[in-house]
């Protein structure tokens, strides 16, 4: 079993491209492209929670789904 983040799909749910994520964060677009596209083995708290707030997000589970690998 495997975590992901569900980036895309909730960027996708708002409307919302990659680079309005980044303006309304704060982090790299490198950084926004590595968590939609699920390359990294660690997330940034800091990150994490910044996307949260961008997103209206009140679970962090919200931001997850598991997939089978």
């Amino acid at each position: 079993m495997r975590l992901e983040l569900r980036l895309k799909e909730l960027l996708r749910e708002r409307g919302m491209e990659q680079k309005d994520l980044v303006e309304l964060t704060g982090l790299t677009t490198r950084t926004i492209s590595e968590m939609t596209n699920n390359k990294l083995k660690r997330y940034p708290k800091d990150a994490l929670e910044k996307i949260m707030v961008a997103l209206d997000l009140h679970e962090p589970n919200e931001l997850f789904r598991t997939s089978k690998d």
